[in-house]
């Protein structure tokens, strides 16, 4: 394992390789994650396989140039440019979990040609959340967002009260909450969806590009999750006739480890 650095005008971004052969696979984690939550991918990783674990912006070892400067996807287009020059990569595969599931669809809008196959865990981006909706607001309304984050009292008793009523499921209350649960990390929730505000799929495109390059595609999600679900994901997943969905017996946060357990037992399997 090699720890790098890209530096960039737009802030350092951390990563690991792992291996050296020649199919190359870019993973991207969760929110609140970092680049260590892949450490079970690598079990299944072969000789002919290079991983590079990336941390995010605003997790694990990254940092951003300023909050005020919103992560654009002309901005990241040229940060995956860089990045691929530096290691040299000219074609690759796609591994995204939640939030690095939206990464990696943007990646693929972006660089269809060069992208071999993508593998979707539970992907933030297809099908939009409250979470992502409340931190998209326009002008004033971006400061009840704000003021939510980091005064959270009130929030957390309206969410309790609505839970006690059966009008919101346990295990959402429960991921917001261990989200949330410090002014730390209420931060971190605050400026990666201000900062990340034009990161969205446009998914009409992706939709067009997988048709036409033929892009494996597998979409896994797990049978517990409530955040996401393979019913939100439907829409998307008929449009493209030769993408693969598997539903794992698992919930949101357990769904890499599980994935990987699949993917080591399954016969034959390729990892996308």
């Amino acid at each position: 394992m090699i720890e790098k650095v890209l530096e960039t005008s737009f802030g350092n971004l951390a990563y690991e390789k792992h291996g050296g052969g020649p199919e190359v696979y870019l993973l991207f984690h969760g929110f609140g994650q970092n680049r260590k939550a892949f450490k079970e991918f690598l079990k299944i990783r072969k000789q002919k396989h290079t991983f590079y674990l990336i941390d995010i912006y605003y997790h694990g070892q990254c940092s951003w140039v300023s909050s005020k400067n919103t992560l654009t996807k002309v901005k990241w287009e040229e940060i995956i440019n860089q990045f691929l020059d530096q290691e040299q990569v000219a074609t690759f595969h796609l591994v995204g979990y939640s939030m690095g599931g939206k990464f990696s669809l943007v990646t693929y809008e972006l660089f269809p040609t060069r992208i071999l196959s993508l593998l979707l865990m539970a992907p933030d981006g297809i099908k939009t959340g409250f979470w992502y909706n409340m931190a998209t607001f326009p002008g004033g309304l971006n400061n009840i967002f704000k003021h939510v984050v980091f005064h959270p009292e009130r929030f957390f008793k309206t969410m309790d009260l609505l839970n006690k009523l059966g009008l919101l499921e346990k295990s959402i209350m429960k991921f917001v909450e261990s989200q949330m649960k410090t002014r730390t990390m209420r931060a971190q929730v605050y400026f990666t969806w201000i900062v990340f505000k034009p990161i969205k799929p446009n998914l009409g495109k992706i939709i067009q590009f997988a048709r036409e390059q033929k892009t494996p595609i597998t979409l896994v999600t797990g049978e517990f999750d409530m955040m996401v679900t393979s019913n939100n994901l439907s829409k998307f997943s008929s449009k493209i006739p030769h993408l693969i969905s598997i539903e794992l017996p698992c919930g949101h946060n357990t769904l890499i480890e599980a994935t990987s357990h699949y993917l080591k037992n399954k016969k034959n399997s390729k990892i996308e």
